[in-house]
């Protein structure tokens, strides 16, 4: 049953925004085409020859008076400065809704001794917040545990990589000194000069080798010079000794001939210098065997060992920033948890302390309402979730940003009003204000505008999307005992003033050919006379020139009707032009009723039909004035805001073609809504003087905005 009552209450909610959205839409198209019809009656007088001159017979005096221009809202009254307590605590998924524990008594006084004694105001429920706060310091000595380990690893890990690196470091010196002890420092600086991991290390030693053959003493002192060394004295020694068998074997013979050595004897020193030649030729095969294979062969391995320590360091240098750059990131991350669950912590903690508000200044105690932008928040509920009733009392739920308890500070009051978007640029800051309470009638309160809002009420766009008011304060001089927060008032605003200025009513002028116009009542007849206006209201008009004071002017002007603008209204309705005077001035006194029915204000639909004859002619007849055009363009924003899109670009691109669609744009309207107006006659009838033929454009949008704003009102 429940559920059923929210449906109808929904739909009944949207069929009142979609009335209201069709009645604004059916009032924009009544002013627009009453306007346009206006302007193009004046037009086809304007041109005409010959003319018959409707006449009214009511007149009434031009006065010198005082005008006051005024905008009059209903509001209410609130402090102007005033301590609120809101809910602060914020909505979380992991804990429940938070309710109202305690909460003094609405009325409640708070004196200072109060606030001195931290005197709570209002208490909520804690209780699923402190369940939470204990989970989230388990957390916290886990993740303040795990931050401790990742810290001690970095620093571990940077020792490691200092150990890593010197080792590297010390493998390459090493490398380096073995080749220069075993070829020396310049050749060993000669072979690492310039060298890289893609270096051909073999052409690197062949042009070495070469040297050295050339020139052996490259080697000396060095471990391969001392090995060289070797080698030729092994040679001079085998050469020595072969000299010295080939001496003891020619002495050995020359005793055999004379027989002092025995055949042995002789045998032996032959064996013996031929083992010297063989020692002798050995030594040599040893140096060419050293210089061409074994001093290259060491002295690559020991380059190839240093190109090697210096890649095994350069990959030590990376994998030691990998290793850094990963403890570093495991730190990092450890401790932006923690920070996070520190955060966790604190915010809990200070929910908790959100929890209880306590007094901080002396003043009366208030309930929050639904009429503050907190309370329309709560009532609508935040991130899901349990939803505030808006209600303040102990048990219910609070919703964060909620005024739960306000203080005001009833020594400065201001009124609150909502100026509609049709008035809100003539009201000012510093503008004088009558403030009038609907409690105490009989008491006018004096004050100023101090603030203007400069956006729409969202709180009341949203209640109905049509209204667009603007928040005005209006601070009342003085103090007042007998006021209190949320009394309801009425506002009455100066916006404009002139003594002693020629004044008419606002209906008595009219608009021809876009200038102002009075019919004047002399002893020769009527006369037309243009005028310049000054300020107005909702009744009067000053005029600046062309009137004089005591002069007659007619109260309802004329509407002035020609041949032409007959056989244009047959044009547009697709029937033949008149034959004979006769007719002609049939159809003419048909629109003469019609449009005495709609000026008088007796039948508004009358009106609509007088004006939509003899009014729109063929192509070229159409010609309004740029003011006009404005005004047609904004109406058609209402209704078609893609076809006034169209128009507008029209107007700038190519403006003879914007005149025939504008026409043709004009004439379907009035073809598709003429039935509709025809039958909203009864409905409107009286609210439509004032606003096409007399008065001026400001004074029409303020008549239709008070009769949309009552419609309204007596729908909802």
């Amino acid at each position: 049953m429940t559920n059923r009552k929210d449906f109808k209450m929904e739909n009944s909610t949207n069929t009142t925004h979609k009335s209201l959205r069709r009645r604004k839409n059916h009032w924009w198209m009544i002013l627009l085409l009453v306007a346009i019809a206006a302007t193009v009656t004046v037009l086809v007088a304007a041109t005409r020859n010959t003319s018959t001159i409707v006449a009214s017979s009511g007149t009434v005096p031009v006065k010198q008076q005082d005008l006051i221009v005024t905008v009059t809202e209903g509001g209410s009254i609130r402090a102007h400065n005033s301590i609120q307590y809101k809910c602060q605590v914020q909505r979380r998924r992991d804990v429940s809704d938070v309710s109202i524990l305690q909460i003094v008594p609405a009325g409640t006084y708070v004196t200072q001794q109060d606030v001195d004694n931290g005197m709570v105001l209002v208490q909520l429920d804690s209780s699923a917040l402190e369940d939470r706060l204990v989970q989230e310091k388990m957390s916290l000595s886990s993740d303040q545990e795990n931050t401790t380990s990742a810290k001690e690893a970095y620093d571990i890990q940077q020792i490691d990589n200092e150990s890593d690196i010197a080792n590297r470091e010390l493998n390459v010196r090493f490398a380096l000194l073995d080749l220069q002890k075993y070829l020396g420092a310049d050749l060993a600086a000669k072979l690492v000069e310039d060298i890289n991991e893609n270096s051909n290390l073999t052409q690197r030693i062949t042009p070495l080798i070469t040297d050295i053959i050339n020139d052996p003493n490259l080697l000396n002192g060095t471990s391969s010079g001392q090995n060289l060394k070797k080698f030729n004295d092994d040679i001079v020694l085998a050469e020595g000794n072969l000299a010295t068998a080939k001496a003891t074997l020619i002495g050995t013979e020359k005793l055999h001939d004379a027989n002092y050595v025995s055949d042995l004897d002789l045998q032996r020193d032959r064996l013996t210098l031929q083992n010297r030649e063989f020692q002798a030729e050995d030594a040599k095969v040893a140096l060419d065997l050293f210089i061409r294979y074994d001093l290259p062969k060491t002295a690559e391995d020991l380059l190839s060992s240093y190109v090697e320590s210096m890649r095994q360091l350069q990959r030590t240098y990376a994998q030691c920033r990998s290793r850094l750059a990963q403890a570093r990131v495991r730190l990092s991350s450890a401790n932006e948890r923690l920070k996070e669950q520190e955060e966790q912590v604190r915010e809990l903690e200070e929910q908790i302390k959100f929890c209880t508000m306590k007094a901080k200044a002396p003043g009366l105690v208030v309930y929050g309402t639904g009429d503050s932008e907190d309370a329309f928040r709560a009532m609508r509920g935040r991130g899901g979730g349990g939803m505030s009733s808006g209600i303040i009392a102990e048990g219910e739920v609070v919703s964060e940003g909620q005024v739960i308890i306000s203080m005001p500070d009833t020594a400065a009051m201001v009124a609150e009003i909502s100026v509609h978007e049709t008035e809100v640029d003539k009201v000012r800051v510093g503008q004088p204000a009558t403030i009038v309470m609907d409690a105490f009638p009989d008491r006018v309160l004096q004050g100023e505008v101090t603030e203007v809002g400069q956006l729409p009420d969202q709180q009341r766009g949203w209640m109905n999307p049509d209204l667009k008011v603007y928040k005005t304060l209006v601070r009342i001089n003085g103090t007042h005992d007998f006021l209190k927060s949320r009394m309801s008032c009425k506002v009455q605003i100066l916006v404009n003033s002139s003594e002693n200025v020629l004044v008419v009513p606002i209906q008595v002028v009219s608009n021809r050919v876009g200038k102002k116009v009075c019919f004047v009542k002399t002893a020769s007849g009527q006369e037309e006379r243009e005028v310049k206006t000054g300020i107005f209201n909702d009744t009067f008009v000053e005029i600046v020139d062309g009137l004089k004071e005591g002069e007659e002017v007619l109260l309802n002007p004329p509407q002035v009707y020609s041949e032409s603008s007959a056989q244009t209204a047959d044009a547009f309705e697709g029937r033949l032009p008149p034959k004979n005077d006769q007719d002609q001035e049939g159809m003419q006194g048909s629109e003469e009723s019609g449009r005495q029915r709609g000026m008088g204000g007796q039948d508004d639909s009358g009106r609509q039909r007088g004006m939509g004859q003899g009014q729109f002619g063929g192509p070229g007849q159409f010609q309004p004035n740029d003011e006009m055009i404005d005004r047609i363009l904004t109406g058609l924003k209402q209704t078609d805001p893609e076809k006034a899109k169209e128009l507008e670009q029209l107007r700038t691109s190519d403006p003879e073609k914007f005149k025939t669609e504008l026409q043709n744009t004009m004439r379907s309207m009035m073809q598709q809504f003429g039935g509709r107006n025809r039958q909203g006659g009864d409905r409107n009838r009286g609210q439509g003087q004032g606003q096409g033929f007399g008065g001026s454009t400001q004074d029409g949008q303020d008549s239709g905005r008070r009769n949309r704003q009552e419609s309204g009102n007596a729908e909802n």
